[in-house]
């Protein structure tokens, strides 16, 4: 499935700054600028119908749904926060991993001063792969454990 024969646009904020990815060629440089180059340590994902957008003299227009990643490629680890205000199981999750070390990296939930628990850290493969599949599928990914999350 890809993001053309769908008809979705993933759409990716960066505080004020959006990106869109229209093609698998570029949801895969989306990707990888999240996780391995990203001009800021948080984002939020969106997969919708039609690019999000900000308008002038209106109110934004953007899903309900998205994923928040935070990523950090200097320590290799990553945590994500998910919403769907529609969904029993997901309205507001973190991503939670057991095997979290004490001292894995904290990381930003929100830039002015919310983190995550140190239990949502993950690998980056592992962050990765969760935008991946949540851009193919707009679904909370399967690929990562979730816990009880925090809105910011």
């Amino acid at each position: 499935m890809t993001t053309v024969e769908t008809g979705t646009v993933v759409s990716v904020l960066y505080r004020r700054d959006l990106r869109h990815a229209h093609t698998d060629d570029e949801l895969d440089a989306l990707v990888r600028e999240i996780t391995e180059n990203p001009p800021r340590p948080v984002c939020e994902v969106f997969v919708w119908d039609r690019p999000c957008r900000f308008v002038l003299d209106g109110e934004p227009e953007f899903p309900d749904a998205r994923l928040l990643v935070s990523s950090s490629p200097n320590t290799g680890w990553g945590a994500l926060n998910y919403v769907d205000p529609h969904t029993p199981h997901g309205r507001v999750v973190d991503s939670y991993n057991p095997d979290a070390e004490a001292n894995a990296p904290i990381l930003p939930l929100d830039p002015d001063g919310a983190d995550f628990p140190n239990s949502a850290a993950l690998p980056l493969e592992q962050v990765r792969e969760a935008i991946t599949e949540y851009c193919r599928t707009g679904q909370r990914p399967t690929r990562v454990e979730w816990q009880p999350g925090q809105w910011y």
